[in-house]
Parts: C-alpha cells; sequence; structure tokens
C-alpha cells in the first residue's frame, strides 16, 4: 500500500485542487506580491537574466525554477503558478514520507496519509499553492532537505538545503537548525560506543557527556573527525552565507527598507497561537496534561505569564504595512482587536502561555538536541522580523506538526483536517466574492491570508 500512497496522494491533491486552480487564475493577472514575482519569473523563464526587479528582497530561486517552462513553451502567468501547485503535489508526497518515519508504525500508512492530507490543506499554505509566490517551492526545498537529512543522506541533503536558502534565505536557519542536531547526537553517539548502555542514556544537558569528552583526547578527535564527516556539506553553504551577511550588511538583497531585522519577541507568541489553533489534534491531545501542569507549578505559571505581559508591553512592534494593507487578514485581526482594544494583547497572555506549553508537550518526546535547537531555530527565524506575516510561520509551523508526538488517529485528527477544510471553503469564497479597489491598481483587490 506504500506505493499506491505515494502516487494516489500527489495526483488527487492536484486534481482535486486544479478546478479551483483555474478559477483562482481567472481572477486576476497579479495577486498583491505577484506583481513583483510574475513579471521577474516571466523575464528568467525568457532568459532574460539581465532583468531584475531591486524590490525584490529575496534570491532568485523561485524564478530559476521557471526555467523549466523554457522548453515546454509555458512562459506564462498560468504556466508560473502552475510551479506551485506542481510544488504542492509534490510537497504532500514528501510529508507523507516524513510523517511516516516519525510516526515509526503507529497507525499505519493510512495515518501518515490522513496526517500529510491535512498538513497540505493548511489554509494559509493551501491558498499559496494556487499563486506564484515563493512559499510552496521554498517548503518543497525545505522538506527535501528534512527528508535527505532525516536519512543521513547528507550530500543530497545539502544540495537541496541549498536549494532552499536560494528560495528564501531565512531557511538558513533549517540548515544550521539540523546541522546542530547532527552534531549533538553525533557527540552523545560517540560517547555511547565507549560505554555499555545505549545513547538515550547519557542527556545531552547532563555534565556526563561534556567531562566524559574532556578527560579522553582520542574521543574528542573522533567526534571532531565524525562531525567533520557528516557536516562538511552543511558549512559549505552556512559559511558562504554568513560571508555574503557581512559582505551585503544584512540577509535581504534589494530594497531593504522594509524589512529591517528587528527584535520582535512577540513574534513567538503569535506563532504559538497560530501552532495551537491549526495544530487542533496535538492541542486536544495535550491540553488536559498541560492544564495539570500549570495548576502543579502554579508560581513559574504566573511568572512566566508576567514575562510574556512585559514582552508584550515593552517589544509590541508595528510594522506600517500592517496597518495599511487591507488585502490580508492580519489587518483586520489588528485594526479590530489588537489595535483597537489597548488591553487585548495583554487579555491574549494567559492563551500564550497556554499554546507554549501545548507546543512544548507535543515535542516533548524529542531528542534532547531536537529540544534544544527547534526553539533556538525558532527565534532566530521569526523573532527579528518586523513585520507579522502568517506566511513566516508556514515552515516552522509544518517542521512543529511533523514531529508532533505520533497517537492513534482518532477524532482530534479528523476535527482538525474537517476545521482545515471549512476554513478554505470559507478563506476561498471571500477571494471570490469581497472586491475592492486601490486608487493606483486598475483591477478589484482581493482578500487573502
Amino acid at each position: 500500500m506504500i506505493g499506491s500512497w505515494k502516487l494516489v496522494l500527489p495526483v488527487g491533491f492536484v486534481l482535486y485542487s486544479l478546478p479551483l486552480f483555474l478559477r483562482v487564475n481567472s481572477t486576476s493577472d497579479y495577486i498583491i506580491d505577484e506583481e513583483f514575482h510574475i513579471p521577474q519569473g516571466l523575464a528568467f523563464c525568457r532568459k532574460q537574466f539581465d532583468v531584475w526587479d531591486s524590490k525584490i528582497t529575496t534570491f532568485p530561486g523561485l524564478y530559476l525554477i521557471a526555467l523549466v517552462l523554457h522548453p515546454l513553451n509555458g512562459c506564462t502567468v498560468t504556466g508560473l503558478r502552475l510551479l506551485s501547485l506542481v510544488g504542492a503535489g509534490i510537497n504532500i508526497l514528501l510529508l507523507y514520507k516524513i510523517r511516516r518515519r516519525t510516526l515509526a508504525g503507529t497507525g499505519g500508512n493510512a495515518y501518515a496519509a490522513h496526517e500529510a492530507i491535512t498538513l497540505s490543506v493548511l489554509p494559509p499554505l493551501y491558498f499559496f499553492s494556487h499563486l506564484y509566490y515563493t512559499d510552496t517551492l521554498s517548503l518543497t526545498m525545505v522538506l527535501l532537505f528534512y527528508n535527505y537529512w532525516q536519512q543521513e543522506a547528507h550530500l543530497p541533503a545539502a544540495v537541496f538545503g541549498a536549494a532552499s536558502v536560494l528560495m528564501r534565505q531565512t531557511n538558513i536557519v533549517w540548515v544550521c537548525m539540523c546541522c546542530g542536531i547532527t552534531i549533538l547526537d553525533t557527540l552523545i553517539h560517540q560517547c555511547a560506543k565507549t560505554r555499555t548502555g545505549n545513547s538515550k542514556q547519557i542527556r545531552l544537558f547532563g555534565s556526563e557527556l561534556w567531562l566524559q569528552m574532556l578527560s579522553s583526547p582520542q574521543l574528542l578527535c573522533n567526534c571532531i573527525l565524525s562531525i567533520l564527516a557528516k557536516c562538511c556539506f552543511y558549512a559549505s553553504i552556512i559559511l558562504p552565507f554568513i560571508g555574503f551577511i557581512c559582505i551585503n550588511g544584512s540577509i535581504v538583497v534589494g530594497d531593504k527598507s522594509a524589512h529591517e531585522a528587528t527584535l520582535h519577541l512577540p513574534q513567538i507568541l503569535y506563532f504559538v497561537v497560530f501552532a495551537a489553533g491549526f495544530g487542533i489534534s496535538n492541542t486536544m491531545r495535550q491540553l488536559r496534561t498541560v492544564l495539570i501542569l500549570l495548576r502543579r507549578h502554579l508560581l513559574l505559571t504566573m511568572l512566566a505569564t508576567l514575562l510574556i505581559a512585559a514582552v508584550v508591553h515593552f517589544n509590541t512592534v508595528v510594522h506600517p504595512y500592517l496597518l495599511a494593507d487591507n488585502r490580508h487578514y492580519t489587518f483586520y485581526v489588528w485594526s479590530r482587536l489588537y489595535g483597537r482594544f489597548w488591553w487585548f494583547r495583554y487579555a491574549m497572555t494567559p492563551l500564550y502561555v497556554i499554546g507554549m506549553a501545548v507546543l512544548c508537550c507535543g515535542l516533548r518526546h524529542m531528542s534532547d538536541s531536537f529540544k534544544l535547537m527547534f526553539p533556538l531555530a525558532l527565534v532566530l527565524v521569526l523573532c527579528f522580523q518586523r513585520l507579522l506575516e502568517l506566511r513566516y510561520f508556514l515552515v516552522p509551523y509544518v517542521l512543529f506538526r511533523l514531529n508532533t508526538r505520533p497517537s492513534r488517529k482518532g477524532l482530534p485528527e479528523w476535527m482538525e483536517l474537517g476545521v482545515h477544510l471549512l476554513l478554505n471553503v470559507v478563506t476561498f469564497y471571500v477571494y471570490f466574492t469581497k472586491e475592492f479597489y486601490w486608487q493606483n491598481y486598475r483591477t478589484p483587490q482581493r482578500i487573502i491570508w
């Protein structure tokens, strides 16, 4: 049945989405940021590499992929958007393979397929699968990288890791995360080889591992050699990227004015709400445990609440785009809740605490190295973004959800899938029926994620 799922999932997804894709494709030549992406993609598709829009802030990976359309005479708006739909079809296959691996046999292949479908129809991700944005194909490259990294095929992993960085610069964080996990797991594995027992008995956060390494020069040398053998390919991506930042002065290319790095810790809090809200199955399964833990450690809960309230008070940053662009749902959330009622952002603090605990409990089965590197990666990829943009949450959410605690498929999993499908119906209905005009645009504007 494994082989049939690998065929049914991508083909079924594309066929299911195709009528909706054609309907979206007929609404407008350019949808919001496509006014930058599509002309640039068409130029590269036609091998006009001297054409570059200075307002574009990412590397040209998205536009280089458009070259596959050139031999097919497919250098059109529809052709470019189809690349995203095909990428989404590849994503569902990769999601299935990765989730089947993390489930480790729990629930069988049908459960892994259910999880892959649920993630593929994640409402913000599914919507952008119909547009020529970086998000879908960026996720494709990250998933290819992560899939090979899980299999310890480090050379192909590094190739797709580099491709993911070409799609979006912040993907370097996921390459660094996986490289860091590899380094830490190698240290544990090498130490376990010198003693009886398995590597699970050696804790990363304990002193025994580090004392053992420092007391044995041969063990330290073996660790270094093993790490170099596994991570040299990742270093060939990370080190040049560090050089790029030193030369460029920023992670952003092109117009840096709207994408200046700013410490913005509440982004983690917004992500927590996003992940707990869309990851319904994990939230439902962990909520009881979380509430018991928070009540048992009441003092720590109160301190965490006060700390988060202080972060909200002193570090809430509002990007001008958030207040000016009424074509995104975040505009309405902010203008009608966060921005309208001064108390609302503080009233959300208990939900932030509960959501953070839900996420932590969902990953408590993971290795110490993952539990150290994933939160660090989250901070790096989110907390220096000034703009609240749900698209920035997609890759971290998918990686989180792929690694949530395995359990038997039940009502929570079906509810998660059902809510995703219902939200897709609502958001596409709003997109097709709600039109308004901007002064400098001749075509009607619509609301998207």
